[in-house]
């Protein structure tokens, strides 16, 4: 019989292990996007040759570079990575992706769900989260969680459902893979690798159009992936929004602590939510002060208790 001390040891290590690989990602991720940015310089010019669809794109062959800017991180609504401005034709708008980086949008709030897709789908989203959650709390792999966030990407398993059981089409998967729009944050073209651009013809050589056709193509991997945050791991995803919340079936008698899903899905059950920004700590709080039903958490004295109104926004 493990102890809490021992789990509380042992989560800690895997969850040092997680954030060090989230970190050599980031890392990897934002020196290939210097490194974009950095090929196309300033005073540069565009191959005599490039590629059909940048013409179609409104983009000359030996075009001047007069600004190449790193600009991914200044947003998390952000799709464009490197934005490359040219004397005379409209923008490259690039998003980065590694080779392995499996992800297109990832966790998306309610604000920013809601102003993309708005309310039919949110809700058809939240009510098909809440009978995945439900299903996988019986799961043998699944671990403690009192909600479920939602990302979009490339998925195997059984963390996922395909992306149109929820949307309607795919100029909603567009959205998700381009942005929405016409302005800088909205890409326009696609780089996935691992390896840094030459020069700039390599880098040309290497881009592929954000169109229709591609997002087809795209649409046979991308999936809506279900992302149980277990609260002894995720101190740092805790603040995502949920899109199901775990609702006990009554107050318990006495403050009662649970660190594993199976004996708390005997307490209640996974449903639906508002789109009122819902998160991970929201629900930890109000399952103790409300229900008197405690997720043991690492001593934090700087963090405060968070509570939620339990309304439509």
């Amino acid at each position: 019989m493990f102890s809490l001390k021992t789990v509380a040891l042992s989560t800690l290590v895997l969850s040092n292990i997680k954030t060090s690989e989230k970190f050599i990602m980031s890392e990897k991720s934002q020196s290939l996007e210097e490194a974009i940015a950095t090929t196309a310089k300033i005073g540069n010019r565009l191959p005599q040759n490039i590629p059909e669809w940048m013409q179609k794109m409104e983009i000359s062959p030996a075009d001047i570079i007069i600004e190449s800017t790193k600009i991914g991180n200044k947003s998390s609504n952000n799709k464009t990575d490197v934005l490359i401005r040219f004397s005379k034709s409209k923008s490259l708008k690039i998003s980065v992706k590694l080779g392995n980086a499996g992800y297109y949008g990832n966790w998306y709030g309610h604000e920013r769900f809601i102003k993309e897709f708005g309310s039919k789908i949110f809700n058809k989203l939240t009510l098909k989260t809440s009978l995945w959650a439900n299903d996988w709390a019986n799961s043998p792999n699944a671990r403690l969680f009192v909600g479920v966030s939602i990302s979009f990407g490339e998925r195997t398993g059984n963390t996922f459902i395909p992306f149109l059981d929820i949307f309607d089409d795919i100029e909603d998967m567009k959205k998700i893979v381009c942005g929405v729009g016409e302005e800088d944050n909205a890409a326009n073209c696609l780089y996935v690798s691992n390896e840094k651009p030459k020069s700039i013809e390599d880098l040309v050589e290497r881009l592929s159009p954000l169109n229709l056709e591609t997002v087809k193509q795209l649409s046979e991997k991308i999936t809506v992936i279900f992302r149980p945050v277990n609260p002894f791991q995720e101190a740092s995803n805790r603040g995502k929004n949920v899109y199901t919340k775990f609702q006990p079936h009554q107050p318990l008698s006495e403050i009662t602590d649970v660190t594993n899903i199976k004996d708390l899905i005997k307490l209640g059950k996974f449903t639906e939510v508002f789109p009122n920004r819902l998160n991970h700590n929201h629900i930890l709080d109000t399952l103790q002060a409300d229900y008197k039903i405690r997720i043991p958490l690492r001593p934090n004295p700087t963090r405060q208790w968070q509570f939620y109104s339990e309304s439509k926004t």
